[in-house]
């Protein structure tokens, strides 16, 4: 059983495609093989917002543990560049998935 719309759009495309190449005449005046494939490729698209959201999930790990040293070194100094070293590689993570997000989107 499907859990996420994702994966119930997914069975939906499977159930569809016994339809394939169908001798009907309604499918075949509404080009439904042709709208089944570009549902396919939508479907290859959309996949990959699974490793985008894998990516966010290991960059609001890695923002947890700054703020909890953060919070653990509140009576230390803190240096610029130091804190700018931690974050710049985070910034760079989120703006992909953020990229990779926007072409799916």
């Amino acid at each position: 059983m499907a859990v996420n719309a994702l994966d119930q759009l997914r069975d939906l495309h499977a159930h569809f495609s016994l339809l394939r190449g169908a001798d009907s005449a309604l499918l075949k005046a509404n080009n439904f093989d042709t709208k089944l494939n570009h549902l396919g490729h939508l479907l290859d698209e959309l996949e990959q917002l699974r490793e985008t959201y894998f990516h966010l999930t290991s960059i609001d790990g890695a923002l947890e543990m700054l703020l909890q040293l953060l919070r653990a070194a509140h009576a230390e100094r803190l240096y610029g560049d130091h804190l700018h070293c931690l974050m710049e590689p985070l910034r760079g993570k989120l703006y992909r998935a953020l990229n990779e997000m926007e072409g799916i989107i």
